[in-house]
């Protein structure tokens, strides 16, 4: 579901989800968030986006350093009654959730969303699909990761479950080959009440993975979503 947005089911998985990589706007519009896209849709689009993202940025090569994760900023999004907290130097394009565009929040300066990026993260929002598919939102999410966990190979994680207050939570890693190599972590977390499905794709260099995982997990949990969106 570029990078997220060149990279979400999906969808930065997104891809959101199936396909090849994760999410731009582009992308992840046209799968998760749009009332007419599939779930085939939605993680096509978020493979493309990290697959474009890899083959169009300089492989990196120096060794990771671990270090602290910097001071995070909130940032409202208050089309969506949430917010998300970034480092200061970061990039946000909030762009328009309910209208299905994607989020992006990169650590490389972009202007639009389709403009490359390495690190950061994209997300869509996927209003329609669960109940187009006459399932539970739940239900639909772990369809969705279930498919896009496939497509990713034998290289990526076991898909874990969680519960985070009235917001349940998939979650796995896989890498994205390319002249950048790529480290994806993809997060489907949905919400019953409403049947809105997020998906949110978090990307890096491979190589510098390690040492930035304190840094998404950060960002990741400062992502605040509305119940009632």
């Amino acid at each position: 579901m570029k990078t997220m947005k060149s990279l979400s089911l999906f969808s930065l998985i997104l891809f959101l989800i199936p396909a090849t990589a994760l999410m731009p706007k582009t992308l992840l519009a046209n799968a998760t968030n749009a009332p007419s896209a599939t779930p085939e849709a939605t993680t096509a689009s978020a493979f493309k986006v990290a697959t474009k993202t890899a083959l169009t940025n300089p492989p990196t090569t120096n060794a990771p350093v671990t270090m602290n994760p910097p001071a995070l900023i909130a940032h409202d999004l208050s089309e969506i009654h949430g917010s998300i907290s970034l480092p200061q130097d970061w990039t946000l394009l909030p762009g328009k959730l309910l209208e299905g565009d994607v989020l992006l929040a990169t650590k490389e300066k972009i202007s639009g969303e389709n403009d490359p990026y390495i690190t950061g993260l994209s997300m869509t929002l996927d209003r329609n699909g669960a109940k187009d598919s006459g399932q539970k939102v739940t239900e639909y999410a772990m369809s969705l990761a279930r498919e896009a966990h496939d497509k990713a190979g034998d290289e990526a994680s076991p898909l874990r479950e969680s519960q985070s207050g009235s917001f349940h939570e998939i979650r796995f890693d896989f890498p994205v080959a390319g002249d950048q190599p790529l480290q994806i972590t993809e997060v489907l977390r949905s919400y019953d009440k409403t049947g809105t499905l997020a998906v949110i794709l978090w990307q890096s260099p491979k190589e510098g993975a390690v040492a930035l995982q304190d840094l998404r997990d950060a960002i990741l949990a400062g992502l605040i979503l509305s119940a009632e969106k």
